[in-house]
């Protein structure tokens, strides 16, 4: 048996070469060609800078795949990766090529709408902002608002310098309260300005106690104590 297995080796090797010839061939002449919505990520910008304007999430690429890689593409996989080191403050044109087109093996990129982008950058800063809350809604009745707790009470948010020198609060989306009778402790968002984002990733956490008003006791106590006297 071993002896019929190395039998004319050098033309089962050659055969063996030819069949994965064919298969490369086969595998790589059949392409697709697709549209994919890309996210766009924007690196290099100076530290001193932010872009208030122009930025997409998204970029529509059309790219040509061979039949193997297309299960593959996807948003991560295929990706814009825009170079903004040298930008400067202002309106700034930016060209979109292929090479900033992040791909797999096997796939060339043939279109990418739009080509460049306008974008407005300007001097960034760091501030303290205070959070306010944001409650919606009346509690049930006979039940109302006591107290509404915030914590942390302030953040920090980086962004263009004309807004954070000129905000000195960010609210948060609003905790509804319509209906109840307890009091609610939620984790909630911020309702942040323009091309500003937090410098620290956190939960900022809200409570509103909520009780019986005063009215609604004095009351009871008054029907308990004809109820007594009874």
């Amino acid at each position: 048996m071993p002896r019929a297995l190395t039998a004319q080796w050098e033309l089962k090797l050659i055969a063996v070469l030819v069949a994965c010839t064919l298969w490369f061939f086969v595998a790589t002449s059949e392409q697709s060609q697709l549209a994919l919505a890309a996210p766009v990520e924007y690196v290099g910008l100076p530290h001193e800078l932010v872009v208030v304007g122009g930025q997409r999430e998204t970029m529509d690429v059309e790219v040509r795949a061979v039949r193997s890689v297309v299960a593959r593409l996807g948003p991560e996989t295929v990706r814009v990766r825009l170079d903004l080191a040298g930008i400067e403050p202002g309106e700034s044109f930016v060209q979109v090529t292929p090479t900033d087109v992040q791909v797999p093996p096997g796939t060339t990129v043939t279109r990418i709408t739009p080509a460049r982008l306008l974008l407005t950058v300007a001097p960034a800063t760091t501030g303290e902002m205070k959070v306010v809350p944001r409650v919606r809604g009346t509690p049930a009745p006979g039940f109302s608002v006591q107290r509404v707790v915030v914590d942390p009470s302030s953040v920090r948010i980086r962004g263009p310098r004309s807004t954070i020198e000129t905000r000195g609060e960010v609210p948060t989306l609003p905790i509804d309260v319509s209906g109840t009778r307890r009091s609610v402790t939620q984790s909630v968002g911020l309702m942040l300005p323009a091309a500003t984002y937090l410098t620290r990733e956190g939960p900022v956490r809200v409570t509103v106690e909520i009780a019986e008003d005063g009215m609604s006791q004095q009351q009871g106590a008054r029907g308990a104590s004809r109820k007594a006297g009874r």
